[in-house]
């Protein structure tokens, strides 16, 4: 196939576009409907299935009822809030919700959020980019260190 260059040459009257030369006219647009629709609606179809059998096949367990009488039971955060948890534990007293809780994660995020403005490099290599390389390894180290923090808490805790 050849490579042109400039814009496409106009569609000739009595010109069909049709689906075995449409690639030879990339500027004409292929029918979104019915086709894509049908084939995303049977691939959800075809999952939700497999989601129902499996769900009827392999039950999820359950416990016994919770009991709100007992003094005994200790909060812990789902895995995917270890990080989160943790980094509450360095703030005492009322700071913990205005700076650990607002603040902090504002702050990290918003920085997440701006790493593609502050790194304007067009390549895609790492080492063209220091400063991208650099935001994303202390993001995934306070990320990590944050969750073995929190697992060394919450393994150390007496249990009762």
């Amino acid at each position: 196939m050849e490579t042109r260059r400039g814009p496409s040459r106009p569609v000739e009257d009595g010109e069909i576009i049709t689906e075995e030369n449409v690639y030879d006219r990339p500027d004409e647009p292929m029918a979104f409907f019915p086709g894509q629709v049908v084939a995303d609606l049977t691939v959800s179809a075809v999952l939700l299935g497999v989601v129902v059998a499996l769900s009827y096949l392999v039950p999820a367990p359950l416990t016994e009822p919770a009991d709100l009488s007992t003094t005994s039971y200790v909060p812990r955060p789902e895995w995917f809030f270890f990080f989160y948890d943790q980094m509450l534990m360095f703030f005492p007293g009322s700071l913990l919700i205005p700076v650990g809780g607002v603040v902090v994660p504002l702050l990290f995020f918003s920085l997440l959020l701006a790493v593609p403005w502050l790194d304007r490099e067009p390549g895609h290599s790492l080492s063209r980019r220091p400063f991208a390389v650099v935001v994303a390894f202390l993001v995934v180290l306070a990320v990590v260190l944050n969750m073995l923090l929190t697992l060394v808490r919450i393994l150390n805790f007496p249990q009762s």
